[in-house]
């Protein structure tokens, strides 16, 4: 079994040797993004409730399209002065308007394939 850290110290990245069907089996969200927050590759973790296909995010902005909500918050800011520097790996516990949990937000960066991955794992509210 393979862990996945979601944690500010992990170092290594497991992430930039899965194929895109890995991905797809990944059991938290996952955003592959360049440099100015377009999407790479991503797995689509969100229950489908109006049924039918759903279209693609590919080539789609992060901050601007996808996640409206981490855009105009700390998380984007972060990111921006993540790829600017050469360095990103930041982690972020946040509730989300209209989402009945908290989730937790990882930025990081695939030095590698010189892409940066935003994972977004769901939070059990505490009662």
């Amino acid at each position: 079994m393979t862990v996945f850290a979601f944690e500010k110290g992990d170092s290594d990245n497991p992430l930039g040797q899965l194929s895109a069907q890995d991905v797809e089996r990944l059991p938290f969200g996952a955003a592959e993004l360049t440099a100015d927050g377009k999407i790479v590759a991503y797995n689509d973790t969100e229950p489908d409730h109006l049924g039918g296909e759903r279209q693609t995010i590919i080539g789609r902005d992060f901050f601007g399209d996808v996640a409206r909500w981490a855009g105009t918050s700390v998380i984007a800011t972060e990111f921006r002065k993540g790829v600017a520097g050469g360095a990103l790996n930041v982690v972020f516990d946040c509730a989300v308007a209209n989402l009945p949990y908290k989730v937790r937000v990882h930025m990081k960066v695939s030095p590698i394939l010189g892409t940066y991955w935003a994972f977004i794992k769901r939070l059990q509210r505490a009662s």
